[in-house]
């Protein structure tokens, strides 16, 4: 699930390997959406900010720009705002589709408000508190804390780790009894029994592999439509920087072949 919500976060989104490119927005400062304007902060201070009109300012300081680079700001700022949207939405739907397949899981072999699923729910609560201060989001404004992007983790995959280990010998012996219930209990002989279980346990496995593969499918297409836009905004963050140098300090947009990653993977096997 890290992979996941890293990918929907702006400083990591990689796409399919079967896309032609790999999109990512190198966000190590913090990201303010507000319904009049957009601005990169650092420690709370404006590094940038463009107006939904297109009017720029660079450390507080009003930039004069013609015409032509007013409407490619205006596109710039309403392209990460669709975008923050967009991206936020997606890391809430990732977390809800990994809680609910841990939860189904518990359910089916009748782990029912055990030490197990107890530890689950508290790594899974953690994740969400971690995100919580990332991805910042009110009536008004939506912030993303790139300055915190390095913390997001914070301990999780050990501890989310360590309560699967210690839910999975639960899971066990669940299974164990229900094995047991099928072979004293149900219609037909011991055979019969044992098959009709078999065949319940497939059942279920089937219909949770399908239902996360599609939910899954539908997050990555939606990452590839983030992808695009991101490849959008990088040819107007160029045109913007050609017109206005002092942007390109702030080059958060990086688009590129994702033959590298291939062949990076090929040496690795």
């Amino acid at each position: 699930m890290k992979l996941l919500i890293a990918a929907t976060l702006f400083s990591s989104i990689a796409m399919a390997h079967e896309s032609d490119h790999n999109c990512s927005l190198e966000l190590h400062d913090d990201l303010l959406v507000q319904r009049a304007d957009v601005q990169l902060l650092r420690n709370d201070a404006p590094l940038w900010r463009i107006s939904d009109q297109g009017q720029l300012w660079i450390n507080n300081q009003a930039v004069d720009t013609d015409a032509d680079t007013a409407v490619l700001l205006q596109k710039y700022q309403a392209g990460l705002r669709t975008n923050a949207e967009d991206t936020v939405t997606l890391v809430a739907d990732a977390v809800s589709m990994a809680s609910e397949a841990l939860t189904r899981v518990m359910a089916q072999f009748e782990v029912d408000n055990g030490e197990a699923q107890a530890n689950i729910d508290r790594a899974l609560n953690k994740m969400r508190t971690n995100l919580d201060q990332i991805l910042l989001r009110s009536d008004n404004s939506i912030r993303i804390n790139g300055s915190k992007l390095a913390g997001i983790d914070n301990g999780f995959d050990d501890e989310m780790s360590k309560a699967i280990e210690e839910s999975v010998a639960e899971i066990t012996g669940n299974a164990l009894m229900l094995v047991g219930k099928a072979m004293s209990s149900g219609e037909g002989n011991f055979e019969q029994r044992m098959e009709a279980f078999g065949k319940k346990m497939d059942q279920f496995g089937n219909e949770l592999e399908a239902d996360m593969n599609a939910r899954g499918d539908q997050l990555e297409a939606r990452g590839q439509q983030i992808c695009s836009s991101l490849q959008q905004l990088d040819g107007l963050e160029a045109q913007i920087q050609a017109k206005v140098p002092a942007m390109q300090k702030f080059d958060l947009i990086q688009v590129s072949e994702n033959k590298a990653a291939g062949d990076t993977a090929s040496s690795a096997e």
